[in-house]
């Protein structure tokens, strides 16, 4: 046995078979039971798209024996019409009394569609059309979903919220999980692209269309790796999780102006998407490892073998250190690096994507050279603290808090941002 509930809404069809039946005079309660519809659907249906048609004539309950002439006083007492023919009329005449068609009170449908005399009467006519009725309904749908169901007063909080914080670069995600705002991410959404706020579309970082990735053809030469990096290789890197089930960190370079030495090497730790920076003075496997050596020098080698257990970099010169990197300033090995395949960066693509939002901060092309230590840790600070949805609503240092050791973050001075004052704009910096 089907209990499936019968749809509310009517079809098309629906309103040409309510029209057919108005038309055999049958009722609501008939109607009802052959569409399968409640009969308060139908009764609604019927009076919200209903057409009605005022009197031709004078609607009077003396209409047949009444005789009057000039009971409006116009046209200087020259008008030959009667009375009971003016519509007029009504509204001067002191006998005026409104008749009301028994055929419309005598049934509960209150339309005139099954009425036999529907040319002949001169009383005010409602009229059910399947066509009109199917119209408007469509037109009534349609505004329903372009509107906004707000008050000017939620409007002007809603903007005062959002603007403010999406000119800081804050992605409307974020601003949401952060704010207790009255609407929907899609309806916010909706509020920014018809201008109903002061931020703009072109004021949201993904809302601009993007040119299309240019794919070169890899050539055998260049997927060549060095020697020197036997058994460092990606598809070591797989043999060696599969053995050893430990996250790895992803490590990367992010370049400023082609014509500085500056630039800044990142650490991404893919499971809470926290990410680390720190400046290079040149583009150099020493000042690489250099940079290392200052972590572990700042964690000691425990927390540092406990953090970067494993490390998956890509074939850049400045990680042409192997021994360098694995080697420990406290004798011994400090951790494991492996190497991508050429021209594969989506096999560390948390690192890369992360890098986008170093990027808001600092676009390309911009020279890292003013930039200090303290800049780039506030930086990568506000980064750190943005919300994500891949996170479900938290940020990478709300996660990596709750898995990393307290001592992590006191010793390399990383500290979290309030999501209302998460700023991820170049003025950061200025």
């Amino acid at each position: 046995m089907d209990n499936k509930k019968p749809s509310k809404h009517l079809t098309r069809d629906d309103r040409v078979r309510i029209e057919t039946f108005l038309n055999e005079n049958r009722s609501i309660r008939y109607i009802a039971t052959r569409l399968d519809k409640s009969p308060s659907t139908i009764s609604r249906e019927i009076r919200n798209h209903s057409s009605t048609r005022g009197a031709k004539f004078c609607d009077c309950i003396y209409y047949s024996e009444c005789k009057k002439h000039h009971v409006c006083g116009g046209l200087n007492n020259v008008c030959t019409k009667m009375c009971r023919t003016c519509q007029k009329a009504k509204r001067y005449c002191a006998d005026y009394v409104k008749t009301l068609c028994d055929f419309k009170t005598e049934h509960h449908t209150a339309v005139c569609n099954g009425c036999g005399r529907r040319g002949l009467c001169h009383f005010d006519k409602s009229i059910y059309r399947a066509a009109k009725a199917d119209k408007e309904y469509r037109e009534m749908l349609v505004e329903s979903r372009n509107g906004f169901d707000l008050s000017g007063e939620d409007l002007e909080s809603i903007n005062a919220t959002v603007s403010p914080l999406i000119m800081k670069g804050q992605s409307v995600y974020h601003i949401l999980q952060s704010n207790k705002l009255p609407v929907s991410e899609s309806t916010l959404r909706r509020l920014i692209d018809k201008s109903k706020l002061d931020a703009r579309n072109i004021d949201l970082r993904n809302a601009v269309k993007r040119k299309r990735r240019q794919h070169r053809i890899q050539t055998q030469e260049y997927r060549k790796m060095s020697v020197i990096k036997d058994g460092h290789k990606y598809e070591d890197y797989l043999t060696y999780i599969e053995a050893n089930p430990i996250p790895a960190v992803q490590m990367d370079c992010v370049e400023g102006k082609k014509t500085d030495k500056a630039v800044l090497l990142t650490l991404h730790f893919p499971i809470p998407r926290l990410q680390l920076a720190f400046v290079l003075n040149e583009h150099t496997s020493k000042c690489v490892v250099e940079a290392l050596d200052m972590i572990e020098e700042s964690l000691g080698l425990e927390l540092f073998k406990e953090m970067f257990p494993l490390i998956l970099t890509d074939n850049g010169h400045e990680f042409e250190d192997i021994d360098g990197i694995e080697r420990s300033i406290f004798g011994g090995k400090r951790t494991t690096v492996f190497f991508c395949e050429p021209r594969h960066s989506e096999q560390k693509g948390s690192c890369e994507k992360n890098h986008e939002l170093i990027r808001y901060v600092i676009p390309k092309g911009t020279s890292l050279e003013p930039y200090s230590q303290p800049d780039i840790t506030l930086m990568m600070n506000h980064v750190n603290s943005y919300i994500r949805k891949e996170l479900h609503g938290k940020s990478p240092y709300d996660v990596a808090k709750a898995i990393f050791p307290e001592d992590f973050f006191i010793l390399l001075g990383l500290e979290q941002i309030p999501p209302t004052e998460v700023h991820l704009k170049p003025s950061l910096l200025k």
